[in-house]
């Protein structure tokens, strides 16, 4: 057999990592799906001497600078881990077939260890598919001008008897328009004619349709009511299984958002 020997070895150590997540797949981060879709990643800000490597719902990031040679094959000291620094990676990731909307986004890569980073990105109205748990139907609007609200990130938080709490999320499109389906809402008990739940929603009053945001600076809003002319953090409704329902601010063809 005829034998290699190895003169040096070259060693990389990867830098950080992103973890593109479906922000409506789960109510906790830490059981949120990837992203299973290729994404356009364009950074703005990061080291010349960066390199990446796009997977499946990640992107891996390396510095060129940080590589280390040794004699012979690479020992465990050889490889341990060292860092080559923190770093800014700032820039923007969409899905070019459609189905995510895009979003800015600015990580301070490069901890040591490196710990990568979680960010979510939303399903487009024109991807959301509904079942039998129904959901709502939105289109936000700034309550000063009626214009529409873009990018804004919505919650419901909806109340099962026996099993707690569940929460879903979207995210609304450049028009302000978005669905929100409640795909794990079972169906009512006998006796029960709605589950009662509530709406929140975070974004920033100076969004604007042809300038993509970081929903990492979203801030809490209020919402105008649906039967009175009062404006708060929090509004109520009926949640129902298998309805489609439209929220409209008292008086208003749309949802009214304002500043807090």
């Amino acid at each position: 057999m005829r034998q290699i020997q190895v003169l040096e070895s070259t060693i990389l150590h990867a830098s950080d990592q992103i973890f593109w997540l479906d922000g409506s797949s789960a109510a906790d981060i830490s059981a949120m799906r990837r992203v299973a879709r290729p994404l356009q990643l364009e950074l703005s800000q990061s080291p010349r001497d960066l390199a990446m490597r796009e997977g499946t719902g990640k992107c891996v990031f390396w510095r060129r600078a940080g590589a280390s040679v040794s004699d012979g094959v690479a020992d465990d000291s050889d490889k341990a881990f060292t860092t080559a620094g923190t770093y800014t990676l700032a820039g923007t990731v969409s899905d070019p077939g459609g189905h995510y909307l895009p979003r800015r986004f600015s990580v301070t890569a490069g901890n040591n260890p490196p710990t990568g980073h979680a960010l979510t990105l939303y399903p487009a109205p024109v991807a959301v598919r509904f079942n039998r748990g129904g959901g709502l139907r939105l289109s936000l609007g700034r309550a000063a001008d009626a214009t529409p609200l873009p990018w804004a990130i919505v919650t419901a938080s909806i109340s099962v008897p026996g099993l707690g709490t569940q929460i879903y999320r979207a995210q609304a499109d450049a028009r302000g328009e978005l669905l929100l389906p409640f795909l794990r809402l079972p169906p009512l008990a006998e006796g029960i004619d709605d589950y009662s739940a509530t709406l929140t929603i975070h974004g920033r009053n100076d969004t604007s349709a042809d300038q993509i945001s970081n929903p990492d600076d979203f801030i809490a809003m209020e919402l105008g009511a649906p039967d009175d002319a009062s404006f708060s953090q929090s509004i109520g409704f009926s949640a129902v299984p298998g309805e489609l329902s439209t929220l409209r601010s008292d008086g208003r063809t749309y949802l009214a958002v304002q500043p807090v």
